[in-house]
């Protein structure tokens, strides 16, 4: 039997030798930032439609796709003639998103007569979206009915996440609140100021019922395109799953070096509903020209810009390293 005894300077060199040989974070190292909307936008906007209309189908989804933006519609399945397999293959098919109006857009008299409603739309929904695993965020929105709904809107809320569903909040109408392009052009100008998400109810675009005129709908488009840098254009869930993860995530640089950098992203937010990337911006040092962004099994290259890198990453256990991109 043997025994080691180690003195209280021996321990000191063994912990000055650990700290030696592990990659160090210089205290005024440059912090990441999460940026507060993908790609570092000021704002969210949301072009959202009520009641799966032709109009939108012929009218609105094409000026839409000339631009590059999606929507979000909300529809009844059950509204007859108006379900047509456009609506279950080719819309979806080409990145508009379909969410939850109710399956009739019916009168219901009470909760469980909703909840019905709720989870019938929901199926026809699951039947195409197929290949996501469920459980899955869908968007909702409270459909204006004939008689209106007695029920508050508290009560809604107390039912929607067994569905899984996020309410999209006030209904904000083109035709209604929203008369004129101009009208709508402000509503961007409102979220740009607030840095918040903002967002537009269509029903008809240049046709059926309360219809906005389609001069008006691609005036919106084209300032749109024209805030493309300062404006996120997506659908609801989108913008909401970002507003969630933001809120509570934190970028940690882990390791930081001439020849790689190493960070951490974490968030509060559920990773089994809320998995949209966050866009991160890090400083990187002056000799890098191009980075390449590893994270598990996804990697991009990305140009640095005026000294730092803007990148897409998700919170969650797999770290981020970034180290220069060879240039050609």
């Amino acid at each position: 039997m043997f025994s080691i005894r180690v003195t209280f300077k021996g321990w000191l060199c063994l912990l000055a030798l650990i700290s030696a040989a592990a990659p160090a974070v210089a205290a005024d190292a440059p912090q990441t930032r999460v940026a507060r909307w993908k790609g570092d936008a000021k704002a969210a906007f949301l072009l959202m439609f009520d009641d799966n209309t032709p109009s939108q189908a012929r009218n609105a989804i094409p000026e839409m796709k000339k631009r590059g933006f999606t929507g979000t519609f909300y529809v009844c399945p059950n509204k007859k003639g108006l379900w047509t397999p456009a609506w279950q293959k080719e819309i979806p098919a080409s990145g508009m998103v379909l969410a939850n109006h109710t399956v009739n857009h019916a009168f219901v008299p009470d909760l469980p007569a909703l909840e019905k409603e709720l989870a019938a739309c929901n199926e026809a929904l699951y039947a195409i979206y197929s290949d996501r695993p469920r459980p899955f965020l869908m968007s909702f929105g409270k459909p204006g009915t004939n008689p209106p709904l007695k029920l508050t809107d508290k009560q809604i809320q107390s039912v929607l996440p067994k569905y899984h569903l996020v309410d999209r909040g006030p209904f904000l109408g083109a035709a209604i609140h929203y008369k004129t392009g101009k009208a709508m052009i402000a509503a961007v100008d409102k979220a740009i100021a607030a840095g918040s998400a903002g967002y537009i109810v269509f029903h008809g675009v240049g046709g059926d019922w309360i219809s906005a005129p389609l001069p008006d709908f691609i005036e919106l488009l084209d300032y749109l395109a024209a805030k493309r840098d300062q404006v996120w254009v997506t659908d609801h869930i989108s913008s909401h799953k970002y507003d969630v993860e933001q809120k509570t995530a934190k970028a940690a640089v882990v390791t930081s070096g001439a020849d790689k950098i190493e960070l951490t992203l974490t968030s509060q937010a559920d990773p089994k509903l809320y998995d949209q990337p966050l866009t991160l911006i890090t400083p990187v040092p002056a000799s890098w020209r191009k980075c390449q962004v590893t994270q598990g099994k996804r990697k991009a290259t990305v140009d640095v810009v005026d000294g730092a890198v803007r990148y897409e990453a998700l919170p969650g256990p797999e770290r981020i390293a970034l180290a220069p991109a060879e240039t050609r």
